[in-house]
């Protein structure tokens, strides 16, 4: 399954299986008694240490992210607005897994990331 936060895209095999493997070492404590709100805060503590600061994130920490966020919301895009170094409100979408391998594929071969700007105005 392909996850999209941000500009970034994630392959994530089985996201419940990864996220049974990875909690402990995402440091978010038991998802299995996590609500969504909770999930989506976690996250949001996340990408706005690394937005703060400017560390980008790599692939197993998205894996991670979206694992945990498919599996308390079931939505496989996440947005999470940086403005002025601080991040907003995450949005949160579930986009046909056509596009998400097209937009994957476009950033492979172009290696340039996805532009938020098409996606998240359509996804809303």
């Amino acid at each position: 399954m392909l996850f999209l936060l941000n500009d970034m895209i994630a392959e994530i095999d089985i996201p419940e299986i990864h996220l049974s493997k990875r909690w402990k070492s995402l440091g978010c404590g038991d998802p299995h008694s996590m609500r969504a709100r909770d999930a989506l805060e976690f996250v949001t503590r996340v990408v706005s240490d690394h937005v703060r600061e400017h560390m980008p994130m790599d692939e197993i920490l998205i894996q991670d992210l979206g694992s945990l966020i498919i599996a308390k919301t079931g939505a496989n895009a996440a947005l999470f607005p940086v403005f002025e170094s601080s991040v907003g409100e995450p949005r949160l979408t579930i986009l046909p897994e056509a596009i998400l391998r097209t937009l994957k594929q476009r950033a492979e071969q172009e290696g340039t990331p996805p532009n938020i700007a098409e996606i998240w105005p359509l996804a809303a």
